[in-house]
């Protein structure tokens, strides 16, 4: 990415909430046990291996569509490292080089971020699991990548963030949400204040569609490419689209985002008419699709 950023050519990010990538087997230290074979939801190794397949399936379309495979990949609600080396060393993923960076964190359900990187543009010289106080929630994943042909050069700071939902109510969760904001916003200023040309990008499920990272700018809408098919929000909820995944980039960092809708991840939506994300599940009901959200790209320009 930052080779191709340097070259002045386009490159590729994505994020996507992949909505409870477990395994199906059960952690006593974790609230996981509805994603087993024995519980209501029958989940078993067979369904885990179509949905992280689905998954690589997205990776690749994406690239078809933009011309060139993401260079980052930030995902949400992974169990642990184990789905995420799956995804990664049991694909053809492995074949294109992908890397990955995950780090477990102290959520209840076991649901962490994890990063895929492209080894052949990237190496990771950093990671740091931002842990947020008083709350028993994801960690921030902050990863500093320099280019992969290189010995040393500039510094690419990127975090992946999944903020507290508003499960019991959006006023009782906001000082959860606000708590993880104040970390990433505190990380962030350290960087930009002795340096305001450093590169940083965030990306991730923020659970707001109004929200704002300090001292970055939020990615613009993409019109390109013009056949690349999309949706008004990443999420939909009671009929609404909503757009609660985001990217905020430093000053110094030209982009724009594109929320991405492949017919594969989509069906209709008979309560309220038009189309939704496919799930994996409805209730306990197997419905076989990945995610109630739709990833994001982003498109980095020099």
């Amino acid at each position: 990415m930052w080779r191709a950023i340097c070259a002045g050519l386009t490159a590729v990010v994505m994020f996507w909430n992949v909505e409870n990538l477990f395994d199906p087997f059960d952690d006593p230290l974790k609230e996981d046990d509805e994603f087993t074979a024995s519980a209501e939801r029958h989940w078993t190794w067979a369904r885990f291996e179509a949905k992280r397949d689905g998954i690589v399936q997205t990776i690749l379309a994406a690239g078809d569509v933009w011309g060139e495979l993401p260079a980052l990949i930030g995902l949400a609600e992974v169990e642990n490292r184990l789905v995420v080396s799956q995804l990664v060393r049991k694909t053809m993923l492995n074949e294109l080089a992908y890397g990955y960076v995950h780090r477990e964190s102290p959520d209840a359900r076991g649901i962490d971020v994890a990063l895929l990187y492209r080894k052949d543009v990237f190496r990771a010289v950093g990671v740091d699991s931002l842990r947020v106080p008083d709350a028993v929630t994801r960690d921030l994943l902050y990863v500093k990548f320099v280019e992969s042909d290189r010995a040393s050069g500039d510094t690419l700071h990127v975090f992946v963030a999944h903020l507290p939902s508003k499960r019991g109510g959006a006023r009782a969760s906001d000082g959860r949400r606000g708590s993880a904001l104040n970390v990433l916003e505190h990380t962030v200023d350290s960087l930009l204040t002795p340096d305001p040309q450093r590169r940083i990008l965030v990306m991730g499920d923020f659970n707001d569609t109004d929200v704002s990272v300090r001292g970055l700018h939020p990615a613009p809408r993409d019109s390109l490419p013009a056949d690349a098919p999309t949706a008004p929000g990443t999420l939909k909820y009671h009929g609404r689209w909503e757009k609660i995944d985001h990217f905020f980039l430093s000053p110094v960092m030209d982009a724009a985002m594109r929320i991405f809708a492949p017919a594969f991840l989509l069906e209709p939506d008979k309560a309220w008419l038009g189309v939704q994300p496919r799930r994996t599940y409805a209730g306990p009901r197997y419905k076989g699709g990945l995610s109630d959200h739709l990833p994001v790209i982003l498109r980095v320009n020099r």
